[in-house]
């Protein structure tokens, strides 16, 4: 029960943490999600045995030039594609199930297109024109805590079928598509609070969600199991460390920012 507490409360302070500095503004959004993601990338490079500053200088400039208007569109647009296609890649060695191997060349891409791309998309929802202050990084971040939190549910009481044993045996097919549903529901909200999108928009956006934010849990225990680690940190009581806690939205992040973005210029 004291665990129960402890894992409650940090996550709840970490959930208060983004939606104050979501809704405060841009700029403390940017500012709290930068901190966050090089502690995930900072746990990361110890989970993968890799130390370089160049990831976090990388990604301390792309973020000051986004936020100053500066930032090459091309090179906007090619990092995000290049994250995706990296978040592909690993998604073929999860099903595959083949070793991610960890040469230093690597080990840079990586931490450059998996996690500092990753963390980058996270920020640039921010630009999203929305009712609220940073309303799609909110409406992205409720979507992947609602999935995750009835997936949790789900698979605890009703959980029988084991989803990806061989990465994470306490995740169940019951428990997946409990996420989805609730996801998909929930997303029935936001319509009303964004008219310019097509009105499937987001409970399109919730069923991909569902999936990704599911692959990037598998994906990150893969790279736990890999290093033989239960937690990538524990900065976080109850949750291990930021990468523990980060591991769902950074998988999600570019999939939905390059999906608003071609709605935008499609409409």
């Amino acid at each position: 029960m004291r665990d129960l507490i402890i894992r409650s409360i940090s996550g709840l302070l970490y959930v208060i943490l983004i939606l104050f500095a979501a809704l405060f503004s841009e700029l403390s959004f940017i500012l709290i999600i930068f901190i966050f993601s090089a502690l995930a990338l900072l746990e990361f490079q110890r989970l993968i045995a890799y130390k370089s500053p160049v990831p976090f200088l990388l990604f301390g400039i792309i973020v000051y030039q986004f936020y100053n208007q500066k930032l090459n569109p091309y090179f906007h647009l090619s990092l995000i594609g290049l994250c995706i296609g990296v978040h592909l890649l690993l998604t073929y060695f999860l099903f595959a199930q083949k070793k991610i191997n960890l040469l230093p060349l690597q080990k840079t891409g990586l931490t450059i297109f998996y996690l500092v791309a990753s963390s980058f998309s996270i920020i640039a929802t921010s630009s999203f024109d929305s009712p609220i202050e940073n309303g799609i990084s909110i409406s992205m971040y409720g979507l992947i805590w609602v999935n995750n939190s009835f997936a949790y549910l789900f698979g605890r009481h009703w959980g029988k079928r084991p989803l990806f044993p061989s990465v994470s045996p306490k995740k169940t097919w019951e428990g997946f598509w409990g996420g989805t549903l609730a996801c998909v529901i929930i997303s029935f909200v936001l319509i009303p609070y964004y008219p310019n999108y097509p009105i499937w928009t987001f409970p399109f956006l919730a069923g991909v969600t569902a999936v990704t934010a599911t692959i990037g849990d598998l994906i990150q225990s893969k790279f736990k199991r890999q290093a033989k680690v239960k937690d990538s940190g524990s900065l976080i009581p109850g949750h291990g460390g930021f990468y523990d806690r980060m591991d769902s939205v950074l998988y999600t992040a570019p999939f939905f920012y390059l999906f608003l973005m071609l709605i935008h210029n499609v409409s």
